[in-house]
C-alpha cells in the first residue's frame, strides 16, 4: 500500500459529486485540493515546490479548463504543456458532451426509470419503480426476489445504492413506504459471473463501455474493468473503486487497476486474484451488445455504458451515462485521450 492508503472524514466528498455553494462551496474546494496534495504528491516535496504547484494550478485551470480533480490525478504537476494538451479536462470533457448530445444533462438517462423503459430489451433483470408500484406489487417482487438492489431514481457516481433483505424486513407496509419516499428503483439482484465475482464478491464488478455514435457507425472508445476494494456493495469508481483499461480489440486488461486515492494494484486488495492480464469473459457478447444499444437513441451519441455480465453469458446494462467521466479512461494509463476524442467527433 502507499503512504496515502488510509482513512479520512472527507473521502466521500473528495472522490464523489459535490452539491455544496456559496462559502461551503470554497471550503470544500480547499479541502479537496489539500487532500489531492497528500495523496498525488509525494510527502517529503518542500514548501517552494507546494507554492509552484499553487501558482501552476491556477495556469492550467485558466489556460487548459481543468478541475482540481484533474490537476492531480492526471498528475499535470509532472506534465509540459505537450503532454497536458493531450487530457480531456473539464473544458474539454464539456465539448465532447455538447457536441455529441447537444446538453450536459439528458433526462431519459439521469432518470432512471425513463432508461429503464427505454433500454427494457438489454437489462437482463426485472425491476420496478416504487413511485408507480402499489404495495402489493412492491410484495410480489420482494417474495420472488428476497435479496434485490434499491437505487435512487436520478442517483449518480455510485450514490443512493442499497440491498434490500426481505427476510430482514419486520414491517413490510413501513418499508414499502420508506422507498416510494426515496423515489427508488427496485431490481433483481445480479448473480454475476464468477470471473468476474471473484475479484470482490460483495459488488457487482463491472465494465465501463464508452462508445460515440457518428451517426454512419459505433465507436468504441474505450473500455474499463471496474471492481469493488471490498469494502462495500459498489464498484463505483467514485466510491474508491478499481479502474484498469480493457484492450478492445482483445477483451484483456492491461493496465493495473488504480483508485481515486492514487493507489495502484497488480492484485486485488482483498481476493488477492490478478488484475493485469485478466480476459472479460463473452467479450464479444459486450462489443455487440453496447453497439446495438448506442443505437437506439442517435440523439445521444456520446455514452458511456455500465456492463455487467450474469453467470449464465447474458450481457446486462445497469446504465448510460450521457456525460461519462473521463477520469477512469486516462487516469490508470496517464494517456491523454484528447486526440482520439477530438478526431471521432469531427465525424458527427
Amino acid at each position: 500500500m502507499k503512504k496515502n492508503d488510509k482513512t479520512d472524514n472527507h473521502t466521500q466528498k473528495i472522490t464523489g459529486y459535490n452539491s455544496s455553494r456559496g462559502f461551503e462551496y470554497i471550503t470544500d474546494h480547499f479541502k479537496k485540493y489539500n487532500l489531492l496534495q497528500k495523496y498525488f504528491i509525494e510527502e517529503d516535496v518542500g514548501l517552494l515546490i507546494k507554492t509552484y504547484i499553487i501558482f501552476d494550478f491556477i495556469w492550467c485551470v485558466l489556460r487548459y479548463g481543468c478541475g482540481i480533480n484533474d490537476y492531480f490525478q492526471y498528475k499535470f504537476f509532472y506534465k509540459k504543456s505537450f503532454d497536458r494538451k493531450k487530457f480531456i479536462v473539464a473544458r474539454k470533457w464539456k465539448k465532447i458532451v455538447i457536441a455529441c448530445n447537444g446538453k450536459l444533462k439528458v433526462e431519459e438517462f439521469d432518470d432512471k426509470s425513463i432508461f429503464y423503459q427505454n433500454y427494457s430489451e438489454f437489462l437482463g433483470r426485472d425491476w420496478i419503480d416504487l413511485s408507480k408500484a402499489e404495495y402489493e406489487e412492491f410484495r410480489e417482487f420482494v417474495v420472488k426476489y428476497p435479496v434485490s438492489m434499491y437505487k435512487i431514481k436520478d442517483g449518480s457516481g455510485g450514490n443512493g445504492i442499497g440491498i434490500l433483505d426481505y427476510n430482514a424486513i419486520s414491517d413490510l407496509e413501513q418499508k414499502y413506504l420508506e422507498l416510494r419516499a426515496m423515489n427508488v428503483i427496485l431490481e433483481e439482484l445480479i448473480i454475476q459471473n464468477h470471473e468476474m465475482s471473484d475479484f470482490n464478491p460483495s459488488s457487482v464488478n463491472t465494465l465501463r463501455v464508452v462508445t460515440i455514435n457518428t451517426g454512419k457507425t459505433i465507436e468504441i472508445m474505450n473500455a474499463v474493468f471496474r471492481c469493488g476494494n471490498g469494502k462495500g456493495c459498489t464498484d463505483n469508481f467514485h466510491h474508491l473503486g478499481l479502474a484498469a483499461l480493457i484492450d478492445i480489440d482483445t477483451g484483456i486488461v492491461y493496465t493495473q487497476a488504480i483508485d481515486k486515492k492514487n493507489n495502484r494494484y497488480i492484485f486485488h486488495p482483498s481476493s488477492n486474484k490478478q488484475i493485469v492480464g485478466f480476459k472479460i469473459p463473452y467479450w464479444e457478447n459486450v462489443l455487440e451488445t453496447v453497439k446495438r444499444a448506442a443505437d437506439v437513441n442517435k440523439n445521444i451519441r456520446y455514452v458511456g455504458w455500465d456492463i455487467a455480465i450474469k453467470n449464465n453469458g447474458t450481457i446486462c446494462i445497469i446504465e448510460g451515462n450521457s456525460a461519462s467521466d473521463p477520469d477512469v479512461v486516462q487516469m490508470p494509463d496517464q494517456i491523454g485521450k484528447w486526440n482520439i476524442y477530438k478526431n471521432t467527433i469531427t465525424k458527427i
